[in-house]
C-alpha cells in the first residue's frame, strides 16, 4: 500500500499571493493576511490513496512490477470573520453601500481561486503551497456566537518549472 499523508497544523494565520513559479519566488513573494480559520485555527493537507496498475510482460503471467498514479494532495479549512470586502476577494461578488447600510452581493457563479497559500504555523514555521487551485464556498451556516463560516478546499499543485505540492519552513527560515 502506498503512503498516506495526512497533515493536520494548527495555524496562525493564512495568507495568499500570486503563484510561486521558482525557488527565488519563496522569498520575494508578497502575502496578503486572509480572514481567521475555524476549529481551533487548524487546517487539514490530505493525499488520497494512489492508484496501482500491474504490470505484465504477457497476459497469463504474474505481475512484473507495479505502477502507482498519485492523486495529489488537497487542503481543507474553513475560513469566519471574513469582512464583506473578503468575502468579494474569496468568492466573487460585490459590496454596495457604507458602515451599517453596506451589503455582500453574492454571485451565482462560483469564483476559482488559483494562487499561492502560507499556512503560519502556531509554532513559528511555515507550509508554503507554491500553487493551489480551488474555491470557498458559502454555505450559509452561522457558528453558535454568529460567526459565519466559509469552507474552503484547495488542490495542491506542482508546476512545470518548479514541480512542488508544497515547502516546510521551520522557525528559523520565517
Amino acid at each position: 500500500m502506498a503512503e498516506k499523508i495526512i497533515l493536520k497544523a494548527r495555524v496562525a494565520g493564512i495568507d495568499f499571493a500570486p503563484v510561486i513559479t521558482s525557488a527565488a519566488g519563496l522569498t520575494t513573494a508578497v502575502w496578503e493576511e486572509q480572514p481567521l480559520t475555524l476549529k481551533d485555527d487548524e487546517v487539514s493537507i490530505t493525499e488520497g490513496d494512489a492508484t496501482e496498475s500491474m504490470v505484465y510482460s504477457h497476459e497469463n503471467d504474474a505481475p512484473e512490477d507495479v505502477d502507482y498514479t498519485g492523486v495529489g494532495l488537497s487542503s481543507q479549512g474553513s475560513f469566519i470573520k471574513a469582512t464583506y470586502d473578503q468575502m468579494v476577494n474569496l468568492m466573487g461578488g460585490s459590496v454596495t453601500g457604507t458602515g451599517a447600510t453596506a451589503m455582500y452581493l453574492h454571485p451565482s457563479a462560483k469564483k476559482v481561486l488559483t494562487t499561492a497559500i502560507r499556512f503560519r504555523l502556531k509554532n513559528g514555521g511555515a507550509l508554503i503551497v507554491p500553487c493551489a487551485k480551488g474555491t470557498v464556498n458559502f454555505n450559509g451556516k452561522l457558528t453558535a456566537d454568529g460567526t459565519l463560516k466559509l469552507p474552503f478546499k484547495f488542490r495542491l499543485l506542482g508546476q512545470t518549472d518548479f514541480p512542488n505540492d508544497y515547502v516546510l519552513q521551520d522557525t528559523a527560515s520565517v
